[in-house]
């Protein structure tokens, strides 16, 4: 698992204050407010578009979050929404990190999300090892804040190199990101689409794979991404 959001970084600082960053934590309180030299950002200047307005994935798919989640996105035919908490299944565990060290607060911390109604999907294809998974809902911004520069420096503060291209969904500013990194899992490519509803709240989708296996239908996953 390369992230935990807000939700997460609160209850870890409840729960075990030094561990914030054990587990990959990126947001809210998680992280401090480190700022990313102009050398170090790497921002597309293209046209901000409205991700909402695309269309769903081709080939069938399911629709899920809404209501308490905050956010909705389009899986594609292959991929389910799972509880990360209560599914023992091999590409389960080991993709959102619970058979680490930490496996047990990891599940825990993952509770606390889902009550605040963050959604985890998985590529159902992969049986066993690391398969692409994501995260969805909305969260607090903390000590950190959430407008779209304090997401844009948080981004290049967790992803050194992380590629930025701005966009609008719903209406509000935000950017999606692709990067490539190293997490306690081994090497990964991921995937986020970020959007500041205001000085301290976001919405977000997380999308990470095995480095190098990121596949096609997380472009379509991050286009269908939507408020709620």
């Amino acid at each position: 698992m390369g992230r935990l959001t807000a939700v997460a970084a609160g209850v870890i600082g409840t729960l075990v204050p030094l561990v914030l960053t054990a587990c990959g934590g990126d947001s809210g309180d998680g992280k401090a407010d480190a700022k990313a030299s102009p050398s170090q950002v790497s921002v597309s200047a293209a046209p901000a578009m409205p991700a909402s307005s695309a269309s769903a994935p081709s080939g069938g798919g399911t629709r899920i979050g809404g209501g308490k989640t905050g956010v909705t996105v389009t899986l594609p035919a292959g991929w389910r929404q799972v509880d990360p908490t209560t599914d023992s299944s091999p590409a389960v565990r080991t993709s959102f990190g619970l058979d680490l060290d930490m496996g047990d607060l990891v599940r825990q911390l993952m509770a606390e999300q889902i009550k605040q109604g963050t959604v985890f999907a998985i590529d159902g294809s992969v049986a066993s090892g690391y398969a692409p998974h994501l995260t969805a809902g909305c969260d607090r911004g903390g000590a950190v804040g959430a407008s779209l520069e304090q997401l844009k420096r948080k981004q290049q503060a967790m992803e050194p190199g992380s590629r930025i291209t701005d966009l609008t969904v719903g209406g509000k500013p935000g950017f999606k990101a692709t990067y490539d990194s190293t997490s306690k899992s081994g090497p990964v490519s991921g995937m986020t689409v970020r959007v500041s509803l205001s000085d301290d709240r976001f919405c977000y989708v997380d999308i990470e794979a095995r480095q190098g296996a990121m596949p096609p239908e997380a472009e379509r996953i991050a286009a269908s991404f939507t408020l709620a």
